[in-house]
């Protein structure tokens, strides 16, 4: 099984790295993230007054224990396609 993570779960990892490495571990080769979460989170550094020791977190720790997955044209349709369906 793989794993998809949001924003909140990244941030929070982020936040308290030890309270969540468990599962990193755990779960290892199976994390994936979407692009947009990557660029919530590269947001939240440049929001910063200092986004120097945030960004060497995402793009070292958070980017060496997740794969990105690209989110493209086709995925937002799908997305549309769902959203509209409920």
């Amino acid at each position: 099984m793989s794993y998809l993570l949001d924003t909140n779960t990244c941030s929070a990892h982020l936040r308290r790295p030890s309270g969540l490495a468990h599962r990193f571990m755990q779960y290892s080769g199976r994390i994936f993230i979407p692009t947009v979460v990557l660029g919530e989170l590269y947001a939240w550094a440049f929001k910063r007054t200092d986004p120097t020791p945030l960004l060497s977190f995402v793009q070292g720790d958070l980017l060496r224990d997740v794969l990105v997955l690209d989110y493209d044209s086709q995925c937002a349709y799908v997305f549309g396609q769902l959203r509209g369906a409920m």
